[in-house]
């Protein structure tokens, strides 16, 4: 089953057009900054792939910029 999500772009760590590529991104940024929250990585509706924090969602009807819906492919 997907999981589906609505982030704000200009949220992403990273963004790529390869899974591969973003995945490495995400781990490499895991590494370098200690956070308390998990990363994941998605993809939108174009195709391309992107970095977020876990629990950066937004709700689609509120906010100030446009949310792009996401589909999770990966947790870190």
């Amino acid at each position: 089953m997907d999981e589906t999500i609505f982030f704000n772009p200009g949220d992403a760590i990273a963004r790529d057009f390869d899974f591969q590529a973003a995945r490495r991104s995400a781990e490499i940024f895991k590494v370098q900054h200690a956070a308390d929250q998990g990363l994941v990585v998605a993809k939108d509706e174009t195709g391309k792939f992107a970095v977020f924090y876990e629990g950066a969602d937004v709700d689609p009807e509120a906010g100030e910029a446009p949310a792009t819906r996401y589909t999770i492919l990966a947790h870190l």
